[in-house]
């Protein structure tokens, strides 16, 4: 089980998909205006990503991630977390799974990952978690993220031009598992989206869309 994008949390890519025409560019970039940003991995695993941004640095982002699945009810996911100056703080997730894992908070500590982080240069840093699951169970555990900058460019997602930074990480945890992503920050959005396969593709960018909601 696993909080979808804590690592700092979200990123994504190259994007085709059209945005509906009531998108203000000029809004999105440059205002504290709500956004959602909906990708699809390699996989088939959907998500939206959608960021309320404050001026104080603490921006509220919630993720919703319906993974592939043969069965006919995917599980959801769905993630609030908050972000002090580009850093997660907390998260909560909730699932359509029941029992232990229905539900999970979580508090996050930060060493040598510094407040907005740009990632246009290569860092690795470590990540303290401390969790409580729906039973009540907690569990504390310590992460090594080791992020590698790839490039930057400018791409066109919907009918906006943004700045996409592209990148990769390897996060190793207790059990020394490793984990590597691709990942894609857009940082006038200040929306990061990640994959496992390949770098996700972008669906749609929107400031007009349905809240996400907790599962349960």
């Amino acid at each position: 089980m696993r909080i979808v994008a804590i690592s700092l949390l979200l990123f994504a890519s190259s994007a085709s998909a059209q945005s509906p025409p009531s998108v203000d560019c000029d809004a999105v970039k440059n205002s504290m205006v709500p956004v959602e940003l909906a990708y699809h991995g390699q996989d088939g695993t959907t998500t939206r990503v959608q960021i309320y941004r404050d001026k104080s640095g603490d921006d509220v982002i919630w993720i919703r991630q319906m993974p592939p699945s043969t069965r006919p009810n995917p599980p959801v996911f769905v993630t609030k977390a908050t972000y002090v100056d580009g850093v997660v703080a907390s998260a909560e997730m909730s699932t359509t799974y029941v029992g232990k894992y229905s539900h999970r908070t979580a508090k996050y500590t930060a060493d040598g990952l510094p407040g907005n982080f740009d990632r246009r240069s290569d860092l690795t840093y470590r990540m303290h978690a401390a969790t409580t699951d729906g039973d009540g169970s907690t569990e504390e555990k310590t992460s090594t993220v080791s992020y590698k900058f790839k490039s930057e460019e400018t791409i066109a997602v919907g009918s906006c031009v943004l700045q996409a930074i592209h990148g990769e990480s390897d996060t190793t945890g207790d059990a020394a598992r490793t984990r590597h992503r691709f990942l894609v920050y857009f940082p006038e959005l200040k929306i990061s989206a990640m994959a496992v396969d390949a770098e996700p593709i972008v669906d749609s960018l929107s400031t007009v869309f349905s809240e996400i909601k907790p599962v349960n």
